[in-house]
């Protein structure tokens, strides 16, 4: 969508979210948020048992009836509302979708009895998908995907941007990412405004060669060093995330297609120290918050941030900075997915942080073995929100410790915690533009919502009864169903709004040589024609996204188009040639 067109939208949202939604959302939210990391009892079932299958979307019916009585009908002042709830599918055929309450599908089936027509309705089921597996050949062994419902989520949507082709970004707090990894370089954040290792601060953002991403143990744009590969830690966990999914080599993260942004916060000068931490968090903050205010020209749209670090047996009052970063964070729609310790601990009593930071903005995740029992780590019943697997997690490593086969098997509740924030970041990828204009008017609410069904919407296993809020363990095709409903009720007809694609973006540019990349959310062909400022031709090829491209004759310094046709799709890029 245009920029313009997306502004128009925001704005007539901003009016009518005042004057109209916000009674409805605000009573979802103070539902939601009646204090900090606890929910109502009832939201939360204790059994798989409901009145309503699981497999019924919410106030939502088939209908097949005459049109023509449908249309005759339809001019009765009674019933004249009639034509917002009730849409037209196939009109031929009489088929109707009905979003409402079902007493006005019987007063209208009464009607239609009266008068001798035939009316028949049904609740709408979400189709039982065969679920969508991709071509990852170390995929089998990655058995936690199937627990969490990944395989079925994935039918619902694979993009890395969300409706308005906004590219989505998820910060990793941890010490550092392997940016060479081949199941992981596509998807590593890079800072398109920034020339690498130039020492100057091209973007004017406060940080220098920031082009990766940051090092807030050290202060240095230094994001992978000889600790990131001893201990692996960061590239395992993102890994998990959101290692390439369907390109045919290693593993698949839980978000097939996104930007990581590693944040490196361990010091390589001294002790490692919690300042590493709040410096990394506060990078993300900016970026997100440069995103905003530039209307997305510049920064990053980071909608999850996943901390697998912490600190053991801490109070929230002796880390009351690192603890309000996380309401920093949330007010500009940043949610955080945190790792409890893996110490079988109440962390209520012996202490825990993240665990006992109060922010609404953060998810607690505590770890499940794959049969979804509980895992003997940090437990609590108010500061611990819900459960991931965390117990024999394959995924990738430092391609520099095993680079025949960079990947090994992992355990504990680091590895829990980014299936959370990949399950954020994929959500905000199919999630209706309605969520997505609620987020930039009010994030509080926004972010309820998305906790909600996150939370609401897990499978329950009497082994975590006492073990976390939720008593359950994430399930993210059953946490669609829930934002699908909330879409539906508010935007119906969202489902048939594609995901807008991404444009790819030249860089570096401008360029030092005669060499460039065409970034994209994917990797695809693309063709690729470049013209002078005189509209001449100087090199046409053939190449892939997210590829070096390197041309076969030298160009002078000047301005240059570049024509990228990547599917069915064209754009013009200015490029500048020192």
């Amino acid at each position: 969508m245009p920029g313009s067109d997306k502004a128009i939208r925001r704005l007539i949202f901003v009016a009518s979210f005042f004057l109209v939604c916000s009674f409805a959302v605000n009573l979802i939210h103070a539902q939601s948020l009646q204090k900090p990391h606890s929910i109502p009892p009832q939201l939360y079932p204790k059994s798989s048992s409901t009145a309503i299958a699981s497999n019924v979307i919410p106030n939502t019916y088939l209908v097949r009836v005459s049109s023509s009585w449908i249309k005759f009908v339809s001019l009765e002042p009674s019933i004249a509302n009639l034509s917002s709830q009730l849409k037209c599918q196939d009109e031929s055929f009489g088929l109707y979708r009905f979003v409402g309450n079902e007493s006005v599908l019987l007063e209208l089936k009464a009607k239609a009895n009266l008068a001798g027509i035939p009316f028949t309705y049904q609740p709408e089921h979400y189709i039982q998908r065969r679920s969508l597996k991709p071509n990852d050949p170390l995929l089998p062994q990655q058995r936690y995907l199937d627990v969490i419902q990944m395989p079925l989520a994935w039918e619902q949507g694979m993009a890395g941007v969300n409706r308005y082709g906004d590219t989505l970004v998820v910060a990793v707090v941890d010490d550092g990412m392997d940016t060479s990894h081949p199941d992981l370089r596509e998807n590593i954040w890079v800072n398109r405004k920034e020339i690498p290792w130039n020492g100057k601060d091209d973007d004017n953002n406060g940080y220098t060669d920031d082009y990766w991403g940051w090092n807030g143990g050290d202060s240095t744009p230094i994001i992978f060093n000889s600790e990131s590969i001893f201990y692996g830690h960061g590239t395992s966990v993102a890994g998990v995330l959101g290692a390439r999914g369907n390109n045919g080599i290693g593993v698949s993260g839980v978000i097939w297609q996104v930007k990581m942004m590693p944040l490196l916060c361990y010091s390589t000068k001294g002790a490692d120290g919690e300042v590493g931490v709040v410096r990394s968090m506060l990078y993300a903050y900016r970026q997100k918050k440069r995103w905003i205010n530039s209307q997305g020209k510049e920064g990053a749209n980071v909608v999850a941030l996943n901390m697998s670090v912490g600190l053991d047996k801490a109070f929230a009052n002796e880390a009351p900075i690192w603890c309000a970063m996380f309401d920093s964070l949330a007010s500009v729609g940043i949610i955080s997915a945190g790792a409890t310790t893996n110490s079988n601990i109440d962390v209520e009593k012996e202490g825990d942080i993240p665990s006992l930071c109060l922010s609404d903005g953060l998810i607690v995740t505590s770890s499940t073995l794959l049969n979804k029992q509980f895992d003997q780590a940090g437990y609590g019943t108010t500061s611990v929100d819900i459960a991931a697997p965390g117990g024999d997690v394959y995924t990738a490593i430092p391609r520099q410790i095993n680079p025949a086969s960079p990947y090994k098997g992992e355990q504990g509740t680091s590895f829990a915690a980014p299936m959370i924030a990949g399950t954020v970041a994929w959500l905000n990828s199919v999630v209706c533009k309605y969520y997505l204009d609620l987020m930039s008017v009010n994030s509080d609410s926004a972010i309820g919502l998305m906790r909600n069904w996150i939370l609401t919407s897990v499978e329950p296993n009497k082994s975590l009864d006492t073990v976390c809020v939720t008593s359950g363990v994430l399930q993210c095709f059953n946490a669609w169903k829930k934002m699908d409903a909330w879409c539906m009720l508010h935007e119906p007809t969202y489902g048939a709004d594609d995901i807008v694609s991404a444009k790819p973006i030249l860089f570096p540019n401008p360029s030092l040589d005669q060499s460039f990349e065409l970034a994209f959310p994917m990797s695809m062909p693309l063709t690729v024609s470049i013209y002078d400022a005189s509209g001449r031709v100087v090199w046409n090829g053939v190449a892939n996204t997210n590829e070096k491209i390197e041309m076969n004759r030298k160009l002078a310094s000047g301005l240059y188009y570049v024509d990228a046709k990547v599917g069915g799709d064209s754009t013009r890029i200015t490029w500048i040639v020192n």
